[in-house]
């Protein structure tokens, strides 16, 4: 294996889980978790919940435009 020349420079990454289910009772309500982590080795924390697509949807756009937004680490 060969050293690299120049160092590549450090990803910036972000992690997020939407989990989605059904509820029994009302039959078919959905809801959902949105679980965030900074990186692959940080620990997860959850962002938000929501009980519709639209709900869902703008926490997405959200955690998004933070991403974007925030200063490179």
């Amino acid at each position: 294996m060969r050293p690299l020349s120049h160092p590549a420079a450090p990803e910036r990454s972000g992690l997020l889980v939407i989990r989605i289910w059904l509820e029994q009772d009302p039959p078919g309500r959905l809801r959902a978790r949105l679980t965030q982590a900074a990186g692959l080795g940080e620990a997860p924390t959850t962002l938000a919940t929501a009980s519709d697509v639209t709900g869902v949807r703008d926490a997405v756009e959200a955690w998004l435009r933070r991403f974007l937004d925030s200063p490179e680490r």
